[in-house]
């Protein structure tokens, strides 16, 4: 059996709209390439994409301990309101 070969089993989810969410990623993430988090912050409109930059690590909040990631992503949690920009944070 041939699984690469199979036609696909549904059509693919196309996702373009004004969800909020914030998607966070570290720059040097080993398990999810911080690429892989630009193309669904530019699909979904209104998310804010929170970056620690410099760090190699996966699950950054809250293993990595950077205050400023911590700070922003239980700012969120507790108003439900998204930055009103981008974040980047540093090591």
């Amino acid at each position: 059996m041939r699984l690469l070969a199979d036609a696909p089993r549904e059509d693919p989810t196309v996702v373009h709209n004004a969800v909020p969410a914030l998607i966070v990623n570290s720059t040097g993430d080993t398990r999810t390439p911080y690429a892989s988090d630009l193309a669904p912050h530019r699909r979904l409109t209104a998310s804010r994409l929170l970056t620690l930059h410099g760090a190699r690590i996966h699950a950054v909040c809250p293993r990595y301990g950077n205050t400023c990631v911590n700070d922003a992503v239980n700012a969120h949690f507790l108003s439900g309101r998204l930055p009103s920009r981008d974040l980047t944070c540093r090591r």
